[in-house]
């Protein structure tokens, strides 16, 4: 085998069914050409075998009955062949590849498990057969695939603005670029991808630094993911997020020309933009946020989905530059509508935060957490249902004197989640866990506790258990490091409960 073998996962059932239903087929198709087992001889004797070709079109994924999913890799028999000895690879770091599954067999398919966002690497070579005289090929066919969308490369030294903007194509397709492994790129100016649905992405392994510089922001109107890069925001000068709403929306996301009717507007659509997609950013680190993390910008918005995933998220703000750059911000800076006027409902309908850890190192008193802008959602969108999801989290003097969010929507058909959170120095999450709305959460699953300030009396009473978590202070002012493991940062909790919930990083 040309790959290294790290670990090694057997699917001997797996394997025995796909021989099965291969056999079944190949003597199907025996029987209608003519031939069965007793009649077809092999044409190819005395040979040396080559092995199959590979290509993208040789892969294919299935849903198992537990709702996993498998890769499944086909290809066309080789006359004369005595079998295949297979192979199959996580490459994500391509210097210490992990082996997933291994073996030989009869037939021309095997499967390994499915992930997302992941690379692989297979090898299939063909056997001989005694038999007929035919020896083994000497060479295994070796093809990568990958569970990603093709995307591309943006080169080392170009700045990604530019070159975003250069390469970005009008589609209705989902479209990628990718930065290489490790390296360091700039940011100098605004990339708006518009109304194309785009990821940006890194490595999983190997995070690519981009420095954001003053001018720098990603502006989107349509679905966003960006995932496995570090953002240096220490630069910006943008009033409002590091990713923000367009400030000219295509007039194809206005609320009339997708038809989406508001409820509190007679069943008509309301005068904003609405973002059905979601935006989704996964596993990635900011340093130094000057002012919000998202935001609706100058337009006004109905943003149905915003997810921050396995990410760390460093403010640098002290509320001097915008007393309305919340983390999360529904707050628009103009409300400009599509007809041109204002419309001042905009919402944010779905948060979702997990496995991460949002902190700021300075003391902040004039911002809020989230800032939801409108509490009434079918301002905007049909019904008046919403969600907001916070799962394995530590929240750290995050904005440690404001109330954590304004204006929660306050019906029953929101529902806010949240189990496994670690709160520290989040004044008055009272204004957050709106009392109209409906809950699922456990107080002793979430833990509270102040070092700079005081805890608000009805948070302790009701929306987490008081616990020293057994943080240094001094931590809590430090800047990411990107040059250091976890960035540099210790938030590992030690009391009995914090010990055991929070952002599962500090955990391990």
């Amino acid at each position: 085998m040309l790959m290294k073998k790290n670990h090694l996962f057997t699917y001997s059932k797996i394997c025995t069914l796909a021989l099965i239903g291969v056999s079944a087929l190949f003597l199907t198709s025996c029987a209608k050409d003519g031939f069965d087992e007793e009649t077809f001889v092999s044409p190819v004797t005395n040979t040396q075998m080559t092995s199959p070709e590979l290509t993208k079109d040789n892969f294919s994924s299935r849903t198992n009955s537990d709702g996993t999913e498998s890769i499944v890799v086909t290809w066309k028999a080789v006359l004369g062949a005595g079998g295949y000895e297979y192979a199959a690879y996580n490459v994500d770091d391509p210097d210490n590849p992990i082996e997933l599954v291994q073996g030989v067999l009869d037939g021309v398919t095997f499967t390994f498990p499915k992930a997302e966002d992941t690379k692989y690497m297979v090898s299939v070579r063909t056997l001989g057969n005694k038999k007929l005289n035919n020896t083994d090929a000497t060479e295994a066919t070796v093809c990568p695939y990958s569970t990603m969308i093709d995307a591309k490369v943006i080169p080392v030294g170009t700045d990604i603005a530019e070159f975003i903007k250069a390469n970005m194509t009008e589609s209705e397709d989902e479209q990628a670029f990718e930065l290489e492994a490790g390296a360091t790129y700039t940011c100098n100016g605004s990339i708006d991808f518009m109304d194309n649905k785009m990821t940006l992405r890194g490595s999983k392994v190997n995070h690519p630094i981009v420095i954001m510089g003053e001018s720098a922001v990603i502006y989107t109107s349509s679905q966003l993911k960006l995932k496995f890069i570090n953002f240096d925001c220490s630069a910006m000068t943008n009033k409002w997020g590091v990713i923000e709403m367009s400030p000219e929306p295509p007039a194809t996301k206005s609320a009339e020309a997708q038809g989406i009717a508001a409820g509190k507007n007679s069943g008509k659509p309301a005068d904003c933009y609405i973002l059905q997609e979601p935006i989704i950013v996964q596993e990635c680190a900011f340093k130094n946020v000057p002012n919000c993390f998202f935001s609706v910008g100058r337009c006004s918005w109905g943003i149905a989905d915003l997810r921050v995933l396995n990410s760390v998220i460093q403010l640098k703000n002290d509320g001097s530059k915008n007393s309305n750059s919340s983390v999360f911000s529904g707050y628009s800076s103009d409300w400009i509508a599509p007809s041109g006027g204002n419309f001042w409902y905009g919402c944010i309908k779905g948060i979702t935060v997990t496995e991460s850890t949002i902190y700021n190192c300075v003391s902040n008193e004039k911002c809020f957490t989230i800032r939801f802008s409108n509490k009434d959602i079918d301002r905007c969108f049909p019904t008046a249902d919403g969600t907001c999801t916070f799962m394995n989290n530590t929240f750290v003097r995050i904005f440690d004197k404001k109330n954590f969010a304004d204006r929660t929507p306050q019906q029953a058909q929101y529902v806010i989640t949240y189990y496994d959170n670690i709160f520290v120095d989040c004044f008055r999450l009272q204004k957050f866990f709106h009392q109209n709305c409906t809950y699922d959460y456990s107080k002793e699953r979430n833990t509270l506790w102040a070092y700079f300030g005081t805890l608000d009396s009805t948070d302790k009473e009701k929306w987490g258990t008081e616990e020293d978590p057994g943080f240094n202070v001094d931590d809590l002012s430090k800047e990411i490091d990107f040059t250091q493991p976890n960035y540099g940062l210790n938030f590992k909790p030690s009391g009995p409960i914090s010990s055991t919930i929070g952002d599962p990083r500090w955990l391990n």
